[in-house]
């Protein structure tokens, strides 16, 4: 699988990891929320290590990609119903 490095800055500190390459996309999407899920919690500088940063960095890019799918499966479910207008609506014309 080809993996890609991804680096975070969070309070001075560079945190760096490497992902999937078919997660880069959804990780740039979500990069904000990830430092300001971080940020926003209290630790010391002690706590703040790899894990928690990775940890949050999983949980942004899947919440990404779910995202990401329900509106997709949105828009496919809106397609197909106006397929179905179109054709009732000519079924009806005949």
């Amino acid at each position: 699988m080809n993996e890609q490095r991804v680096e975070l800055f969070i309070k001075d500190r560079k945190f760096s990891f490497m992902i999937p390459f078919n997660d880069y996309v959804p990780f740039k999407k979500a990069e904000r929320k990830i430092i300001d899920l971080i940020e926003n919690i209290e630790h010391t500088e002690e706590q703040l290590d790899d894990a928690i940063v990775y940890s949050a960095l999983q949980l942004a890019i899947e919440n990404e990609k779910l995202i990401t799918k329900e509106t997709d499966d949105k828009t496919q479910s809106d397609d197909e119903i106006s397929q179905l207008i179109n054709k009732i609506e000519i079924f009806l014309n005949q």
